[in-house]
């Protein structure tokens, strides 16, 4: 994808972030039973350490970080920084604390090699890997495990 299309794509989901977020929990509810199958697929227990990929308004990275628990860790990234700003207030609004936000292009993820037990895109595997931002390899350097997605950003 050239730079002015990816510019676009990105222009579209920071214009859609506040639905995103004022239709949060009927999202959550209409992907909870995808976002479970995930986590139970990707063996994702207390204590793991976690990256979501294009995390959006905090889901699933909200339901990750209470499978977690206390002992574990999550960092939700998003492209668009209204949807990582969501995704705080929504972390906030519910008390969850073992969670932190990054706004960063997932082809330049700021974490080192092997940081994290499981690598996890619920959605955006497949939409942005076919806008060209990443694919799965461009991610595994970030897993000392296993990464997840909703059958498009897939690697055990």
């Amino acid at each position: 994808m050239s730079h002015p299309e990816a510019n676009s794509t990105l222009r579209e989901w920071t214009e859609s972030a506040p639905y995103w977020e004022r239709h949060g929990a009927t999202i959550r509810a209409i992907f909870a039973p995808i976002t479970r199958a995930l986590i139970e697929e990707a063996g994702i227990v207390s204590g793991q350490s976690v990256l979501d990929v294009a995390g959006g308004p905090g889901e699933p990275s909200l339901s990750i970080a209470e499978a977690v628990g206390p002992t574990g860790s999550v960092a939700c990234t998003d492209a668009v920084a209204e949807m990582v700003e969501a995704a705080e207030r929504e972390a906030h609004r519910r008390g969850i604390t073992n969670v932190s936000f990054r706004k960063c292009m997932a082809d330049s993820l700021p974490f080192g090699d092997n940081s994290f037990d499981v690598v996890f895109s619920r959605l955006g595997g497949h939409v942005l890997s076919r806008h060209g931002y990443f694919s799965a390899r461009d991610v595994a350097r970030n897993k000392k495990g296993r990464s997840v997605g909703a059958g498009c950003m897939a690697e055990k």
